[in-house]
């Protein structure tokens, strides 16, 4: 990419396509707080003046950066010149991506952790500034998620998905800022979801994590009011297309999918970016999203007439599947950025989007379960 200036947003807007880009209010239309949501148009408020040196020169450190967003994010930054720390529970997948983020310039330090170890995050983040001499970045990406009715989601795979989503946020937290202090400047990004605000059956590990993760971040920023030179920004992506839905563990009998509209990992690791320099309180993508954050919050019999019959209709088909906890216990592959939803399997997310809108209409009219 090259260059230090601050990123165009717009550049941050997903390519059109009739299954991603629904004829939804945005968060400029509903006239929201500019320095809350990433609206499609207009700048909005800022928090500050960003990373406290040009990205180029900058240190970004990057958990769960095998695969997904922070795989793609990794990359992008690799691109743009900013030395890299990257931890991830695998140490193969982990040293491939460093592989890669090197030879497209950057210098790179890794480490294989577990981030729900909070004495390994520490000495991790201490490994980074020894390493560079400072830290500047930290983006808690490592995520988990598991699907199905909560009584068949073992014990152990819930508190797994906290342990990962929530504590191994705070714990990134507590090591980011205690550099950030010493040094008078630093960006935390944490990542939460549209899951961070409302709620669907089925998947209730993950939207309490992130529902946490949310107020966590709020709480940051507000204890932090005072450090000028410190910012806390939340990620709060719809769906996207990672290798998350293969990674997921799944108690529901059914294979899993998305429903459209499905993010590219680009927009989101390019919005990473973007707060990295010039950090943002929040940032949400897809203006479906949206639209349902803001039907949750203003009409939530309604939202639960039409939201919950269609995010069980539409995010499980018909091949059977056996249940297991996929990668919430233990490191497991696909290590990629892209889970290859519109590349090889558009037909699928048709039909499940299909499926959703009609779950949706019988909604509506009081015909779902």
């Amino acid at each position: 990419m090259g260059g230090g200036g601050v990123l165009d947003r717009d550049r941050l807007r997903p390519p059109r396509h009739p299954l991603r880009r629904l004829a939804l209010l945005g968060a400029d239309d509903l006239g929201l707080l500019p320095d809350r949501l990433q609206g499609r148009r207009g700048e909005g408020a800022r928090l500050g003046t960003g990373v406290p040196r040009p990205l180029e020169q900058a240190v970004v450190a990057i958990t769960g950066a095998s695969s997904g967003i922070g795989r793609a994010a990794s990359l992008r930054l690799a691109r743009r010149g900013a030395s890299l720390a990257l931890c991830a529970r695998s140490e193969g997948p982990l040293a491939e991506i460093a592989a890669e983020c090197e030879a497209d310039g950057a210098e790179v330090f890794y480490r294989a952790l577990d981030v729900s170890d909070e004495d390994a995050v520490e000495a991790f983040a201490a490994a980074t500034v020894e390493r560079f001499g400072h830290l500047d970045v930290w983006v808690n990406n490592a995520g988990t998620i598991a699907y199905g009715p909560f009584e068949e989601i073992p014990s152990a795979v819930f508190r797994q998905i906290i342990e990962t989503n929530l504590m191994g946020q705070v714990h990134g937290a507590r090591a980011a800022l205690k550099r950030f202090r010493e040094q008078g400047a630093g960006v935390l990004i944490n990542m939460s979801s549209v899951w961070g605000r409302v709620s669907t059956p089925q998947v209730t590990p993950y939207i309490v994590s992130k529902n946490a993760v949310r107020a966590f971040s709020e709480c940051l920023s507000g204890e932090l009011v005072d450090e000028d030179g410190i910012h806390v920004a939340t990620m709060v992506p719809q769906a996207v297309d990672t290798p998350i839905f293969e990674h997921a563990g799944n108690f529901t009998g059914k294979q899993v999918r998305p429903i459209p509209p499905v993010l590219d990992v680009e927009a989101v690791a390019e919005g990473i970016e973007l707060c990295a320099e010039n950090p943002k309180r929040e940032v949400n993508y897809g203006q479906a999203g949206r639209a349902l954050e803001i039907l949750h919050a203003t009409a939530p019999p309604l939202y639960r007439r039409l939201a919950h019959g269609a995010f069980v209709r539409g995010s499980f088909g018909s091949v059977p599947a056996d249940p297991a906890p996929g990668n919430v216990l233990e490191s497991r592959g696909p290590y990629a950025a892209e889970g290859g939803w519109h590349a090889r399997r558009e037909r699928t997310l048709r039909r499940a989007f299909l499926e959703a809108a009609g779950a949706s209409v019988r909604g509506l009219f009081g015909k779902n379960s």
